[in-house]
């Protein structure tokens, strides 16, 4: 793995050394080609709070050394972090570094040049949807092939008509997708996605919402499962020697008479499962535990 010194030493005394160690794990695990790690795994390692592993995510990700996004999959919110190449120091901050003892050797090593404001020119944005790929999609969904002249005039005006109307071109993308699936019994040519463009873009607004009710039901969920394993914890904590080793002897006995598992397979991991299920089924219930 090779890593640049940068984070080290010119950012370590900004984003501290809980987060360059959280980094420099990150970008560890990602060399060994890990895909997925568990939050929970991240902590006992580093030995950190839950409260501390998102103060270092969000001082990396201010700082562009991280890239964190959440995406959808099956219905659960999945959060991705994309280890990126340390950007230059802006140029506040570099000033601020001279000011340490280290900068000259920082500087020697590094060979280290502070980043000059950009100033980006803004462009409009193009869209990647044009009316001729409108026309060639729709005819090519009806099963038409190629459009004529005239279809690709028609077309074109048809189009014009409900840009005039303050449609864009991806809603009419969209419109002409939700129609060949959903009303193409309704469909003879163009003209018809004018007719069928509202209850295209009344049926994308109400997937949106019910995809966005789903995902805040599914962070609740997160958030209370979160809780709960918490409390698990805590009482496991407050629990004497004399109860854990009771609560250990159950669970065992309780796994050997099962005829599914054998004893080969009862390892220390599926024991404390197996606690944590008593806990919460038991100890903890009407406390929020179930």
């Amino acid at each position: 793995m090779i890593l640049s010194k940068a984070i080290p030493l010119a950012y370590a005394p900004y984003i501290g050394a809980e987060a360059v160690s959280l980094y420099l794990l990150y970008a560890s695990l990602a060399d060994q080609g890990n895909a997925l790690v568990e939050p929970d795994d991240l902590k006992e390692f580093l030995d950190m709070d839950s409260e501390s592993l998102e103060k270092c995510n969000q001082v990396l990700e201010e700082y562009g050394l991280v890239k964190l996004e959440n995406h959808e999959h099956n219905e659960k919110i999945v959060t991705n972090c994309y280890v990126l190449q340390p950007p230059p120091l802006p140029q506040t901050l570099y000033q601020d570094l001279r000011k340490k003892t280290l900068t000259s050797y920082i500087e020697d090593v590094l060979d280290f040049v502070p980043a000059k404001p950009v100033t980006k020119r803004s462009r409009p944005r193009q869209s990647l949807v044009t009316p001729a790929k409108l026309i060639a999609k729709f005819h090519k969904g009806m099963g038409k092939g190629r459009a004529d002249i005239f279809e690709r005039e028609a077309g074109k005006k048809n189009i014009s008509d409900l840009i005039e109307k303050g449609y864009s071109l991806e809603d009419i993308d969209f419109a002409v997708e939700w129609g060949l699936e959903n009303a193409r019994n309704e469909i003879e040519d163009f003209s018809s996605v004018k007719n069928l463009i509202e209850r295209a873009i009344a049926a994308r607004e109400e997937h949106m919402v019910e995809r966005t009710q789903r995902v805040k039901e599914e962070v609740k969920d997160q958030e209370e499962e979160q809780i709960k394993r918490k409390m698990v914890d805590a009482y496991r904590n407050m629990m004497s020697d004399i109860e854990r080793k009771r609560l250990r002897e159950r669970v065992t006995a309780e796994l050997l008479k099962d005829e599914k598992i054998k004893e080969e397979f009862i390892s220390e991991q599926l024991i404390i499962i197996k606690e944590n299920e008593i806990i919460r089924k038991e100890y903890l219930r009407g406390s929020g535990g179930e």
